[in-house]
Parts: C-alpha cells; structure tokens; sequence
C-alpha cells in the first residue's frame, strides 16, 4: 500500500521543509523506498510498498519533460495499454506510475478514462501549469485533499495535510452527526473542515484558474445485455471473474485470500488456487470464534481449505477486544473506527504480516457485484408478472424454509411503499424514525443544530418506487458511499503492516456486466446470487455454492464489545467530550439494555460513542502521534 504526497503553493513558494513532514507523516507505506521532488510551487512525494513485480523498479515521482507523476496505483490493463501507447521498449518492466505517465502524456486529462485497476495519482504539467489528481471508479484507493487560498495540498492520509501549518484542525460537526448514525452517503466530507476527500470515479485539476472537479465513469443502470442463454451468461460472468482474479495476483511474493466461508471469499480462494502455478501456495487467513458459534464458519472454511495447494491460518478471536492495539490503532487512524468488525480486520492484517504476505485477496463488494436479485420481485409485483412472481416465491420458499406470503409482504410489496408512509406508521407506534431510530443515544440539541434528521432523511431517500427495479436496487447498492468508506479506513488498517488488499468483485468490467443482465439472472429458482452460484459449478464446495444465507456476525461483534466493558463504563459515567453530542442519560440506559439484553442497535450505539470517545480523547491530546514501527509492532 503504497502513499502519496504533493503541496502547491502559489503564494511564497514550496517550503521543503513542509512538504517532507507531510512524507515523514506515511514513512510506514514506503518499506521499499522513498522520493519527493520540488520546482518553485509544486512538490510531490512517494512512499513505494513494491506489491508488484514492476514495482521494483519504479522511481517516484516519475519526471518526462515538464511532466511529473506520483501514484499509489496498480494498472489491470497493462496488457491492452502497453500495445496502444507509444512506450519505448526498456531492459526493465515498465512500472505503472511510467504507464499512467504515458497515458496522460498521450490522452491528458482524459486519461482516467483508459484505466483499469486500483488507483490514486497525480499529474504535474508544468507546461501548463496544471495539476491532475483522480481516483479510481469505486474507491479503493483514498486520496484527500485540502484548498486554501494560496495552498493545495493532496496525500493518501489524512494525518500528512494535518502536518501543514497551514491547514486548521476544526472538527466538522456534520461528519461526527453522520458517524453516530453510521450515515456514510457523503463521500467528499471527512472530520476535519480544511479536508475534503476526492470522490471515488472522479478527478480533478487545480491551476492558476481555480479548482475543476469531474466525475468520469458511472453505471448505467438503464443498460442491458441480451445472450442467447443461461450457459452463455454463466460462461461471461466466469471469464470476467477470472480475470478480475487474475490481473489481481501479480505480486512479487507469496499471496493470500481473506477467506471467511461465504460465496465471496470462497470464490475468489478456489479461483485464486485454480489460476496460480501449483507449486505456488495460496495462503488463506479466517477469523473464527469458539465462544460465539453463530459467528463461527469453520464447517465452510473446511470445505474450501481441504484441497491441495492451500496453506490454512486460522485466527482466533476469543480474546479479542473492539478495541485491540488501541495505542497502535489511535497512531494510524485519522478519524473513529468506523466498521464494527475493525478488531477483526486489525488482527487479519496482523497475521498476515507476520506471516510475509504482502497481498491478500478480500471478498468486499462481493454483495452487490453479483447482486441478490431481491429487487426482482418488486419489479415483477409493479409490473404485473403475477405468474413468475409466484413461481419465485414458492421456489425461494423451499429454499429459505420461508411462508411465500411472507416473503411477498417482506420482498415483494414493502419495497414499493414510499418511505414517508413507512415513517408515519411507525410515528403513530411512538416508534423513532430516521436518525432517532439508527442511534438513539444522539443529543436532539446536537441533532437539531446540524440537521441530522433531515440530512438523513435526503441522503438515505431511495427515489420514487414508481421508477424501482432490480437494476436501479443493484446500482443504489454498488454507488453506496458505505463502500467507499470502508475502503478508506481498511486502507489504513492495510497500511498500518504494508498489505495490500485486493477486490476482484470491484473490477469495473465485472461490475458493468453484472448490472446489465437480466435480474432473473441473479435470482433464479428461489436461488439468490444465481449467476455466481452456477458459473462457479465446478469449483465451489457443495456446501458453500447452496448456502441460503450468509453467518450473521452479530455474536462475535457483540462479545468483543463487552471485553471493553471497563471503558463502556467509564464514558457512560464521564461521557467527557461525547457530552457535546449524545444524550448522557440516553447512553447509560442503551449500556444497561446491551449488559442485559445485547442487540445490534444499542450496540452499534455503544461501538460508535466508544469509538469517538477515544478518538476525540486522543485527538484533542497536545501530544504528537507517532507512528509505531512495525518491527516493534506486538505481533
């Protein structure tokens, strides 16, 4: 995972000074090396962590003329660039910040348009004067910026425009609003006032006439592919799967899969082992829990690790706090964990270091790429296809175990009711709505003073249910910003011991084909995820390719929380700096109900008000942060 950095002053100039705290800021994304370089207003730094075999002989920021790049990227159509752009031929592999290099040097800003893979850059045309900066179509790679009057500045973490004398560090109250109600919609706010990030699929170039921001690429969920049959979708879907897989194992080592047990992970491990070299090992890392069996998918893991060519780590998280490596976590951090599984994806990213795995394959977006196909029966419902809609629910009974009327109330009919009746209803119950429902421990005062439920209401609003179907479900679900957001913080997990992570199912040639096919595709014989189901007939284990449903993780969350219970405590008796922020009395009551009776909203509420209380208790600290080394890192 590798960092940049860059700094444009038109005012006194580039301080050098300035621009090399902001690269110190992310010294532990540069295992393999480091470079900054400066021209009167314009500086740009990178910190290499070698995850390909180009990478070694990369040299950022990479100068041709008045051109200068620095990238964080890796390019999954090389292949197809190398034989359109006029590279010449080199003794060594062409690196891909070279490539992005040679992409702008003959498209310019349009560039971004030709590109395939994982990406964060920049581009300097001292020709023009102009800088480029993108970021890829889904938002894999973080890239966050700050505009002042005279100053911009641009880096892959946050902490290094923090390091800017410049940059002021006031909180953006919204952004903790949207936190404690897990609303993650904006895309371009962070914590901090002075710091927007770049959106994912968008780009942007800052010159002497000002800031103009784009986005490039988007789905269309209008767009549909027709084959002849259900073998011919079966047969695209593999071969995009496969590739996306592929151009994801280029490492220059030993490679992983995060591998959980459900239809995601296991799909990408058995294709992983099926493309690899068989004396090659394919390492597999698998969180599970002895003391909480719902959580636990070791009977699915089994199926996927008995096979030959797969090195199995298990690791165990019956000891695990929310909160493990605090000091660690709070030093790489730029903002509150967010994901309430962060402990598990800490303690992966861990194990995997310690085991001299720089690249792992993950499972996220898996969800939505493939899609579920539950849009499907509203559509059919507001179309009128009673018969096939029938024929669904009875089949999709069988399969759940479920009474088709109700899955025709739940999936069939309460898609299409507007949200505005949903909420009255529930008003008229003396239930909460909206932000009052998500988290119930958020002051009204705060709520109030930033417009946390009508922010909500706007950024949570589905659209009319008369324009519903399958395709604009998948594409609401593909385009949340949740995505991006967990990206960003397990980019810095990633970070914090040199892994990067990898996700076929983010593979914009997979993911533009998938939203395309018919919805019956998807869910098919009461079967949802029908498409992945069949194309992987041959190398899914029985038992993970006929899983209903996936393993809720809601026991194993729920146990780590309450290992933190001493600090629950001590914010529900000195709620400190959340006093700014959530109702006091609400907060004890909602730590009695989960001490008594856990569920997932009192805590998630708990998660998050712990979560921001030691971030802001760190934060607010007059102490620097100093990043740990991870040769000192407790493994």
């Amino acid at each position: 995972m590798s960092g940049i950095v860059g700094l444009v002053d038109r005012g006194q100039g580039i301080d050098a000074g300035e621009l090399a705290n902001m690269h110190d800021q992310i010294a532990h994304r540069g295992p393999d090396g480091s470079q900054t370089w400066c021209d009167d207003a314009i500086g740009m730094g990178h910190q290499l962590l070698a995850s390909t075999p180009e990478a070694q002989y990369d040299d950022q920021p990479v100068r041709d003329g008045a051109l200068v790049v620095t990238a964080d990227a890796r390019i999954d159509n090389r292949g197809e660039l190398l034989e359109t752009l006029p590279v010449s031929a080199a003794e060594t592999p062409i690196p891909d910040s070279e490539l992005l290099l040679a992409a702008y040097r003959e498209w310019g800003e349009q560039c971004v348009d030709h590109l395939i893979g994982a990406f964060a850059f920049a581009v300097w045309d001292g020709d023009t004067g102009t800088l480029l900066c993108a970021r890829d179509h889904v938002g894999v790679k973080p890239l966050y910026y700050h505009r002042g009057e005279d100053v911009f500045a641009f880096a892959s973490e946050q902490k290094c425009l923090l390091a800017l004398s410049s940059v002021p560090q006031n909180r953006d109250e919204t952004k903790v609003g949207d936190f404690l109600v897990g609303l993650s919609e904006d895309t371009q706010r962070t914590f901090y006032d002075a710091i927007d990030r770049l959106p994912p699929a968008h780009a942007m170039t800052v010159s002497a006439d000002g800031i103009e921001r784009w986005q490039y690429w988007d789905l269309d969920p209008t767009r549909t592919i027709t084959l002849e049959s259900d073998a011919a979708y079966e047969r695209r879907f593999r071969e995009l799967l496969e590739e996306a897989v592929r151009c994801r194992l280029r490492a220059p080592g030993p490679v992983g899969t995060a591998l959980s047990g459900g239809m995601d992970s296991s799909s990408i491990t058995v294709l992983a082992r099926e493309l690899l070299p068989s004396q090659v090992p394919l390492h597999t890392f698998s969180n599970v829990f002895d003391d909480a069996p719902s959580s636990d998918e070791r009977e699915f893991i089994e199926t996927v690790i008995d096979r030959e060519g797969i090195t199995p780590h298990y690791l165990f998280m019956d000891d695990v706090g929310s909160l493990v490596d605090l000091e660690d976590v709070l030093a790489h951090y730029d903002q509150p964990p967010h994901n309430t599984m962060h402990f598990a994806r800490w303690e992966k990213a861990k194990y995997a270091a310690d085991a001299g795995i720089d690249v792992v394959l993950g499972g996220a977006l898996g969800d939505s790429a493939v899609g579920y196909g539950l849009g499907f029966l509203p559509e059919l419902v507001r179309t009128g296809r009673w018969r096939r809609l029938a024929d669904e629910l009875r089949a999709m009974g069988e399969v759940t175990d479920a009474p088709p009327r109700h899955l025709f109330v739940r999936h069939g009919l309460s898609p299409l009711v507007p949200e505005p009746i949903k909420r009255g209803r529930k008003r008229l119950r003396g239930r909460a709505v909206l932000a009052q429902e998500a988290n119930p421990t958020v002051d009204a005062a705060f709520a109030d003073r930033i417009g946390l439920q009508s922010r909500y209401r706007e950024l949570t609003a589905g659209g009319s249910v008369f324009r519903r179907s399958a395709r604009r479900t998948q594409h609401r679900s593909l385009t949340a910003g949740t995505n991006a957001a967990n990206f960003e913080t397990s980019d810095l997990t990633n970070a914090a011991f040199g892994i990067e992570t990898r996700y076929p199912f983010t593979d914009i040639r997979l993911l533009e084909f998938s939203l395309a096919i018919p919805p019956s595709q998807q869910l098919k014989d009461g079967w949802t995820r029908s498409i992945l189901r069949r194309s992987l007939d041959d190398l899914l284990p029985e038992k993970i390719q006929w899983r209903p449903w996936k393993t809720m993780m809601n026991e194993g969350f729920w146990n780590a929380l309450s290992r933190e219970d001493e600090r629950l405590r001590a914010i529900v008796d000195d709620p400190g700096p959340l006093d700014r922020y959530l109702d006091t009395t609400a907060l004890e009551e909602t730590y009695e109900r989960f001490s008594d009776d856990p569920s997932s909203r009192d805590a998630r509420a708990l998660w998050r008000a712990l979560s921001l209380s030691v971030w802001l208790d760190d934060s607010d600290s007059a102490t620097s942060k100093k990043i740990p080394d991870r040769s000192v890192v407790n493994y």
